[in-house]
Parts: structure tokens; sequence; C-alpha cells
């Protein structure tokens, strides 16, 4: 079955592709001019409408600074209206929604038409995300709610005339108890006038085969929409990190607009165009206030397009990491070893956990004092489990960062940012089994600005047994501000009819954990 779903899978791959290849060689540019938002709601002091107002005049100011040169823009989710303020919103609309048309849904909201109006007035495709009323749907033989009306966590796409030309109900609910679910996933997806077919979802959906990659899967598209407030965990899946792996694993462009909370872990946004690493990206990790701010970018038509993307490799960092992180649950179930904090030293390891094996070719010398971080490498094959009924199974091998000499203290930001390791020579070769449904990405990170390598910087390639795909990831030339080295298998759902198998689940206290983080006390603030 694995191998004539990966020929079909290559075939709308290689389809889209041809199809991306031909659009390029028409008389316009071969690239468009994107946009998202890294955004600071305001959240507290204010009425529900005083605060929507302010958050309103926030996208209004930043779609002004795209100085009308923007072919699309993008902000993030739930940094706009709340359950106290929700707007009804159509499915499509033939005309402009900026103007009142006869038999409109009276529950459109105001704020919603404003922003119909400036993605006429400033001649550009816009996609927000908001909380949407919509009449209750009561199967027969199912009791209808109190409150009379579902409530949804909704993307809508304007395009250049103020059109509804997408909407989206976001599928994978992350801590939102009030918010609803559609009978089945929607796959959203729109055309624009540069020849690009855009798909879309929201935040948590990224993590699941439904509906992210099936989007890119099944219906072969290849320029995706993120809206986010996600909350960054090390030191596997900070947001940018996770961001820019998806988009390479894929090899897909990625506009991603991230919510900016940072005192609760919540910042980062990007533009990614697949392989070619990051266009532009923005992490808040030195202050706590958060910041609005449009990041502008020249995407390829073609994510394969050979564009260089090293000048705008982030200069390192001094100031002490403010942003809060979540740290991955349950690594002392990682089989794991400790490097030796030795001058210059060299290592040849293989460290198995299960079905996966990985070997490690590392070379590396002291520069500086020794209260820095330690180094382990580790190889795990768990199942990540996340709200309601939702499982992930994960196959990871990888270094990473602890900031003690214990497994626990791994993906913790130490006190001082003193990096005593210089990693002269970093290999890992991984043997990962070969399974329907799965993502295989790059996970790297540096210690001082939490963004990923770019494609300068290391190398990936891929060989395929009948059982087995050999991964090898290496660093192109020495470096000395690593956090993370990985790669990151996401087996979507192989353990989510059947329980866990094999594979350990995370234990209760564990999930107890992340469910009292300040993101869960944002989305109740949000609810």
């Amino acid at each position: 079955m694995h191998t004539m779903f990966g020929f079909l899978g290559r075939f709308v791959w290689l389809l889209s592709a041809l199809i991306n290849v031909a659009v390029a060689s028409n008389d316009g540019p071969p690239f468009y001019t994107a946009g998202v938002a890294e955004f600071r709601p305001a959240i507290m002091g204010g009425t529900s409408q005083q605060l929507l107002e302010s958050n309103l005049a926030g996208y209004l100011e930043l779609m002004h600074s795209g100085n009308g040169t923007t072919d699309i823009i993008v902000f993030p989710e739930a940094t706009l209206n709340t359950v106290l303020t929700l707007t009804a919103v159509p499915e499509s609309t033939e005309q402009s929604l900026c103007e009142e048309q006869p038999g409109d849904d009276p529950e459109i909201a105001p704020f919603l038409r404003r922003l119909a109006c400036a993605a006429r007035e400033y001649n550009t495709y816009l996609v927000i995300n908001v909380k949407e009323r919509s009449p209750e749907n009561c199967p027969m033989g199912t009791t209808c709610s109190n409150r009379g009306y579902s409530i949804f966590n909704t993307n809508v796409v304007f395009d250049r005339l103020g059109a509804v030309v997408s909407r989206y109900r976001k599928w994978n609910l992350y801590l939102e108890p009030s918010t609803n679910r559609t009978d089945s996933p929607e796959l959203a997806t729109f055309s624009t006038d540069f020849n690009v077919t855009f798909g879309h979802f929201i935040c948590f959906d990224m993590l699941f085969y439904t509906p992210a990659q099936d989007l890119v899967e099944r219906l072969g598209i290849r320029h995706l929409i993120v809206t986010k407030m996600f909350n960054s965990e090390l030191p596997f899946l900070t947001a940018s990190q996770f961001q820019q792996g998806w988009a390479w694993a894929n090899r897909v462009n990625l506009l991603a607009s991230g919510a900016s909370v940072p005192q609760s872990g919540v910042s980062g946004s990007g533009i990614y165009a697949g392989q070619q690493g990051a266009l532009t990206r923005l992490m808040i990790t030195d202050e706590i206030e958060g910041q609005r701010k449009l990041l502008l970018a020249k995407v390829p038509l073609n994510p394969e397009d050979q564009i260089l993307t090293d000048e705008i490799l982030e200069p390192e960092k001094t100031s002490l990491i403010k942003l809060k992180l979540l740290q991955q649950p349950e690594l002392d179930k990682f089989a794991t070893w400790e490097l030796p904090m030795i001058q210059e030293s060299s290592v040849n390891k293989r460290i198995c956990q299960k079905d996966l094996c990985c070997e490690f070719q590392i070379s590396w010398t002291l520069v500086g004092s020794l209260s820095g971080y330690s180094y382990r490498l580790g190889v795990w094959v768990g199942e990540r489990r996340y709200e309601e009924e939702q499982y992930s199974a994960i196959r990871l091998c990888g270094l990473f960062a602890c900031s003690g000499a214990n497994v626990e203290s791994c993906g913790l930001i130490g006190e001082e940012q003193v990096q005593p390791v210089k990693f002269t020579k970093l290999q890992i070769l991984g043997e990962f089994v070969r399974k329907p449904r799965r993502l295989i990405m790059p996970s790297t990170l540096g210690t001082s600005n939490l963004y990923a390598l770019q494609p300068s910087q290391l190398v990936w390639s891929t060989e395929e047994t009948d059982n087995l795909t050999r991964i090898k990831m290496e660093l192109r030339q020495p470096h000395s501000q690593l956090m993370t080295f990985a790669i990151y298998g996401n087996y979507f759902d192989e353990y989510a009819a059947g329980g866990a198998g094999t594979v350990e689940a995370i234990t209760l206290g564990a999930l107890l954990f992340r469910l009292i983080t300040p993101l869960a006390m944002m989305h109740i603030i949000w609810e």
C-alpha cells in the first residue's frame, strides 16, 4: 500500500511542479509579494469592543505600511475579535463585503466589512482569523446548546475587491472549550489573479495529517497559509523552527502569521520557500511585550526555483531569552548519550530505540568556559497525545542542548548564554521505517535567536530501501551556537485508531502540565 501511496504522491507533486513552471514562464514576474503579520493583540485594559477596535486599528495600520505593494497579506489566529464580539462569515460572496447587499446575514459585524474595504483599498488579497457565529446545526436526536448558535475558529479570505473567496473552520482544536467543530474536516483553497492556488489552515492543524497534509498530498497545493497562536516547545517544536522544517519537508511555500505574546510563549512568523529556506522570519525572544510588524518577501511562483536566502541570516544575539517556552515531555524516555566536555574530541556513536537506529559522527572543540550548555545525543520512538483523542507517533534522532547534567534539563534555557562548544563536524544518519502518512523534516535551532539553520548551513539527503528511508543530515561548516540539530519524523496516525500499541503514551501528569501553561490561560481569556 505504501508503495502505491508513494507513487501517487510523487505523481501529484511532479504534476504541480510542471504547472508551476508553466505559470512562471508567463509574461508576469516569477514571484508574488506576500506579507505576514507578527501581531500583538490587545487582550486587557478595555471592554471587549474597545479591544476589538484597537486590534482592528492595528490591522489597518499594518496594511497601510505595505504601501499597496502586496499581492496577499495574512494576519494571525485569535488576534482580532473574541466570543463577546462575534461575526457571521459567509462561505463566499459574489460582490464585495464592503457594502451591505440585499440578503446579507445581519450578524456580519462592521469590523469584517471594514477589512473587506481595506482589501479593496490596498488592492490585496487578505487572510484573517475570526471568532465566527453561525446558526446551530442540531441533527435529529442531538441536543442543541443553551446559547442557540455555534462558534467556530475561522479563517476568512478576501480578494482584491473585498469579496469573500474562501472560508475555513478549524478542525484540530486546542484548549478551545467553547468552540465547535464542523461535522467533517474542510479542505480550504482559493485561486488568485497571479496564478497561484493557496490552501489554508489554522495553527494546531499543522501537527496533523488532516487538513494540512491533505492539502499538499491529495490536492497538490504548493502554496500554503497558516494563521497561528502557537506556544513554542524546546528543543524540537519552536514556532519558526517547525514552520521552516514543515515547508522544507513538503517542498512548498509557506506563509505563516503568528500572534505575538512572548510572556505566554507565543511568537513566530515567517515566509518560507520550500528547501530554499526562510525568506523572512521573526521570533520575539528578548522582550515580553510582543510586536506588531508586517514581514514582506517576494515569493517564487515555483518553490523549486533556486533563490538566495543567506542574506537573511540573523546576527547572533547576546541578550537573554525572555520568551516563555514549553519543554518536550518525557525526555527521560529517550535513549541518550552525553557528550564529554573534553577539548578537541570526536565520537562515532550508534543509538537505537525500537525500530529506529541513528549513527552520529561528531567532532568538537571547547571555545569557552564550561558554564554554558552541555549536549546529548538522543533517539526517541514515542507517541504524542494532544487534547481530546489526537495522537502522533514521533520518531526522532538528534543532538540537543541541556542546561544541566541530567536529561530532564534538555530544552531548558540556561541563565547564561555562553556556548562552550564549537562543532567542527556533525553528521546524523537515521534509518526511518517506511510507512504511509508521515512527514520527516530537519529540526534545527540556534541558541541565541531560536531560528532554524538556513540551507547553506546544512546538507540533507535521502535514500529509499524496501523498508527504510535512510536520511543523512550534516553541518556544512563549523557552528558554535547550536541548540538543536535533529531529524524529526511525524507518523501522523500510526496509533490513532489502535491505541498506544508498543509506543508509550504521554502520562496524564505531562498532559496536565501542558493544560495549565500560559497558552491555556491565553485561550481561556480569548474564549
